[in-house]
Parts: C-alpha cells; sequence; structure tokens
C-alpha cells in the first residue's frame, strides 16, 4: 500500500491515524513533505518516516516494546543518514529524537524519556538488538522450552531498553520487584528459570562482542526464600479413598465421560496423565497395558488390567475411533493430548474442595498408599507405577516382577463405589 501523495507537485508521506488513538496523537492523519518531486525517490524516503508513524501509533495502542521499537526506527534513521553524509538529515532526525524524547517525559516520567534518547541516539545499545539471531539460535530445543526462553528474555528487554542499563544491581532491584509484587509474585522456582535464561542470551550476546566477556549481571539476583515447612507443604497430597469415586461421579455429573474414564484409568493404574492419553489400543493387550511413552526409563512398563477396569477399558477399545484408547482428545501446540482434559480435570477437583496440593498426580501418590496399606512392597509398587527401584540390588540387577505377581498385589486395591 502506497504511502505517499502529490500535492503541488511534490510527494508527501501520509497515513491515517485510528479513530481510536486520534485524540491521544491529536490528528487524524500525519503528513510530511519528502521534498522531492521523484515519485520512487519519495518512496525511499517516505518507508522510515511511515515506520516512525506507525511505532508511535502502536505506542499510543499501548502495545508491548513500541516505544523502545519506535527508538530503534529512529536509531536506524540517524544510522543510513550519517552512512550516506547527509549531516542535514542527521541534525533534522536528532532534533525530532529531542522533540519525541519530551513528549515522553510528560507522559511516562524522565527516565522513559532518557531510555528513548539513549537508543535513537545511538549512545546505548539497544537490549533486543541481537534478539532475531539469539531466537534463531535456540531453534534446535523443543518448542515448549523455545517458548517459555523467549518469554523470559521478552520480559528482559521490554525491562531494560538497552544493555548498558542490564547491571547487576538493577537486575537485583527487578527480581526483589518480582518476587514482592502483591498480585502473582514471582516464585524461588521462576525466578530461577528466568535468570538461566538470561543467562543464555547473555552469553550469546557475549559471543557477539555486544557484552564484556566474563560480566555477569544476574549474579545478585536474590531469589525468595522458602522455609522448611513451607516446602513440606508444598508437595503433591494424595487423595482420600473415598474421595476418588466423587471425582469420578463429579466428572459424570458434567456430561464429561471422557474425564471420568480418565480419572477411573488413573486411580487403578497409578500411570500418569500423559502416558494415559497417548496409550494406543495397540499397547492394550488380554491382561495389562504396555506404557511405551514414559517419562523415565523406568516408566516403560507392563500394568495389569484391575478386574474393575476391564468392563470399561473393552468399552474404550470398541468405540476408539483414532487408535488411541481415550479417542477424541486434541493435540495442544506441542503435540500433547492430556493438556486440555489436564485443565478440565484441574476445575474439577477445585470444584470439589481440592486446593493446589491435589492435582492428577495425587492419583498416583493415591494408588501408592493404597498399596502400602495393603502390604505390599516398596519395590513391587515400583514395579506397578513405573519408579526407580529404591533399593539398589533390585535397581541394577533385578528384572522386574512377574506380571502375576503385579496383578496380585495390585488386585488387593479397591474404590468404595468404583
Amino acid at each position: 500500500m502506497s504511502h505517499i501523495e502529490k500535492c503541488r507537485n511534490v510527494w508527501f508521506a501520509t497515513l491515517k491515524v485510528p479513530p481510536e488513538v486520534q485524540e491521544k496523537l491529536g490528528r487524524t492523519k500525519f503528513k510530511q513533505t519528502t521534498g522531492t518531486t521523484d515519485k520512487r525517490k519519495a518512496q525511499d524516503i517516505a518507508k522510515p518516516i511511515i515506520a516512525l508513524w506507525k511505532a508511535q501509533i502502536r505506542q499510543a495502542q499501548g502495545q508491548a516494546c513500541a516505544v523502545q521499537e519506535e527508538a530503534l526506527k529512529w536509531r536506524e534513521v540517524i544510522l543510513a543518514a550519517r552512512q550516506n553524509g547527509a549531516d542535514g538529515e542527521e541534525v533534522t532526525a536528532a532534533l525530532l529524537v529531542t522533540d519525541r524524547a519530551e513528549a515522553l517525559e510528560a507522559s511516562r516520567g524522565e527516565e522513559a524519556a532518557q531510555q528513548f534518547a539513549n537508543v535513537a541516539l545511538g549512545v546505548h545499545t539497544p537490549s533486543k538488538l541481537h534478539l532475531d539471531a539469539w531466537e534463531a539460535s535456540i531453534v534446535h530445543l523443543e518448542q515448549k522450552t523455545q517458548d517459555q526462553m523467549k518469554k523470559d528474555v521478552g520480559l528482559l528487554v521490554t525491562r531494560f531498553t538497552s544493555l548498558e542499563e542490564i547491571t547487576a544491581q538493577a537486575v537485583r532491584k527487578w527480581g526483589q520487584e518480582m518476587s514482592t509484587r502483591p498480585k502473582a509474585p514471582a516464585s524461588a522456582s521462576s525466578l530461577k528459570r528466568m535468570v538461566s535464561f538470561w543467562r543464555s542470551y547473555w552469553r550469546f550476546l557475549v559471543k557477539r562482542d555486544a557484552v564484556q566477556a566474563g560480566s555477569d549481571p544476574f549474579a545478585l539476583v536474590e531469589l525468595p526464600a522458602v522455609s522448611k515447612r513451607a516446602a513440606q507443604a508444598s508437595g503433591w497430597l494424595p487423595f482420600h479413598r473415598e474421595d476418588v469415586p466423587k471425582l469420578v461421579n463429579a466428572a459424570k455429573a458434567a456430561e464429561d465421560q471422557d474425564l471420568a474414564d480418565l480419572i477411573t484409568l488413573g486411580a487403578y493404574t497409578g500411570a500418569r496423565i500423559e502416558e494415559l492419553c497417548s496409550m494406543k489400543v495397540e499397547h492394550i493387550g488380554a491382561e495389562s497395558f504396555r506404557i511405551v511413552d514414559a517419562k523415565t526409563e523406568a516408566g516403560v512398563r507392563e500394568v495389569p488390567i484391575h478386574a474393575a477396569l476391564r468392563p470399561l477399558v473393552d468399552r474404550l477399545k470398541g468405540s476408539s475411533r483414532d487408535g488411541y484408547l481415550l479417542s477424541g482428545l486434541t493435540f495442544n501446540k506441542y503435540g500433547d493430548r492430556s493438556n486440555a482434559i489436564g485443565k478440565r480435570f484441574g476445575r474439577l477437583k477445585t470444584m470439589q474442595g481440592h486446593g493446589g496440593q491435589f492435582v492428577f498426580h495425587s492419583l498416583r501418590k493415591t494408588l501408592v498408599t493404597l498399596l502400602e496399606d495393603a502390604g505390599v512392597s516398596e519395590n513391587l509398587a515400583a514395579d506397578i507405577v513405573g519408579h526407580e527401584k529404591p533399593r539398589i540390588t533390585y535397581g541394577l540387577y533385578s528384572g522386574g516382577a512377574s506380571l502375576a505377581t503385579k496383578a496380585e498385589a495390585l488386585a488387593k486395591v479397591r474404590y468404595p463405589g468404583l
């Protein structure tokens, strides 16, 4: 789309301002002369001008990083003028940057205005200058990891407009703010993860000679203290035996048969939610489930089909439309079939009065608890649920309990009304 128009034989750069920000920007249209009668030359001159106007519009609309993006655009204009020897254009652009900084000071404060001017005038290096190249360097990682890294580093470059602002003291202060904010304070584990990803970006900048080698502005970040009591309380808890049928019945009452089936399978197998949602009909024999897609090596195992599960398993196998035992579940963007139904479980258990210490994994703990109450050995329970063996001899040399032995142990588990 062309953003130039001719007026009295001279071409002007123009851009309409969206109605919702016209009052904020004090105009309905941007218009500026290119100073030329040559249309092709006018188009080249207009490009950076239009880009700057669009950045101002995004800023007025409240979009994240809009101010920093505008500063980068001005930096490009000034650098191009300097490289082309256009001293007049460089001076004009610098004066316009000063005007924009004064406007920002009025609306966002002196610090924001100074950050903008430092980047736009080339005094400081923009913190996101190498961001695209860094993102390209992590494409070999799993998509979920990439997305989290981009999100965390995005917070860093949004908070600090330039690399010079990323100092140990400034980052420490920011970390304290995040961990003590009234709404959704950052946990110790979240801050630890963020610091790890920030360091990944910093190491990349060192390799590009964008920052000094040996510097670590994240060394002073203080992680929130976690008391021993709080750490113990934060662990997941098992459901009581009588709560499991209540969860199943609540899912049925909500007309969510898939969720009811999932809870029942989890209660009698101790399998992780990802193991159950990825299980295919071809992995189910006459007497057992074969779990082949597990989180750990010990998780790859054969689990007996409890007598209480046989009618359910037969129904699910007969009605499967896609080859999976739990048919019809959708994949999220990371190829995970358990995400959506897992969220439904979270809402259901909350409505049943179970707090944050109760998750789907709690069913796994429930089964282990019931096996222990029934006198089943720790090693045998580990074979059923796919844990590492607690004893070194069994862990290193045992091939695992037989299916018959596991079935005999599992038969001791029952849930009243399920």
